[in-house]
């Protein structure tokens, strides 16, 4: 573990420079990294595909995937340059939300409760006496004072596929997973019932943006230009529709020029940032 987040630790270097630079991704699920046989590179490789061909000539980006505690760790790291994908500022810890640049919204996800039978849900004390499928490692914040209680019986597994099966057939009530990772994950799973997708009492709408470390305002400023390109190309939007996503505020591309995430947070606003669940 140790030695795969210091591969991480990169000696910080202009963006314009000959060099290649990680863009960390902890989303290990489709559509976010293809599946199976499944043709493609998912969203996180084509995001970063399309952002080397927006960088400086000699900037390249190399994508790596790895698990949420391991990215959170090489974050913590003064050393790393480079980027990290997909990431709401509100799920971080203040550390690493103030130790870089928050770039433009590059996707706009939300959590949501699924379920085979229709949950009648007006407050989440309605989900108390039921089966909750989980994914081992992720905390989910909306549920945990009824975890704690045991009034929600929490049964993990390793990945949206298994626990989308549990639930087909019946052994778990519901689940918790994102709009992106429900529209990725639903082709890899057969059930003769369909899934019933209910927002939460108080949607969870998670704005994904990438957080940027670079070693110069210069180089931060470059990568962050290059972002706010990439995030409102026809190539993205196009990569986000096809599975019923999209972004917001492609209109005003030279706010991404700010570069803090007290901007980020007022171009925003009207949008409701989620309050719990895994981002």
């Amino acid at each position: 573990m140790r030695t795969a987040t210091l591969a991480l630790v990169i000696t910080a270097q202009q963006v314009s420079a000959d060099t290649t630079l990680p863009a960390v991704n902890s989303y290990g699920q489709p559509p976010f990294v293809a599946a199976g046989n499944e043709q493609g590179a998912g969203l996180a490789g084509t995001f970063v595909a399309l952002l080397n061909a927006a960088l400086p000539d000699g900037a390249q980006l190399r994508l790596e995937t790895l698990p949420r505690r391991r990215l959170e760790l090489a974050l913590t790291s003064r050393t790393f340059s480079g980027v990290a994908l997909f990431l709401a500022p509100e799920f971080l810890a203040a550390p690493i939300q103030q130790g870089g640049a928050w770039s433009v919204p590059v996707m706009v996800d939300e959590n949501m409760l699924v379920s085979v039978r229709p949950l009648k849900m007006s407050t989440l004390d309605d989900l108390h006496g039921l089966r909750f499928g989980a994914i081992s490692g992720h905390i989910y914040r909306m549920l945990a004072p009824a975890l704690e209680a045991a009034k929600v019986e929490r049964q993990d597994t390793t990945d949206h596929i298994s626990n989308l099966h549990k639930l087909c057939l019946g052994r778990i009530d519901f689940v918790v997973i994102s709009r992106s990772e429900l529209a990725g994950t639903l082709p890899h799973v057969r059930c003769a019932h369909a899934f019933r997708p209910t927002a939460f009492p108080e949607p969870q709408v998670i704005v994904r943006r990438v957080l940027v470390r670079m070693s110069t305002d210069g180089g931060a400023q470059e990568m962050l230009d290059a972002i706010a390109e990439t995030a409102c190309g026809s190539g993205w939007t196009a990569a986000l529709g096809r599975y019923g996503l999209s972004t917001v505020g492609c209109r005003s591309n030279s706010l991404a020029k700010t570069g803090d995430t007290g901007s980020a947070e007022k171009r925003d606003r009207k949008i409701p940032l989620s309050k719990g669940g895994p981002s």
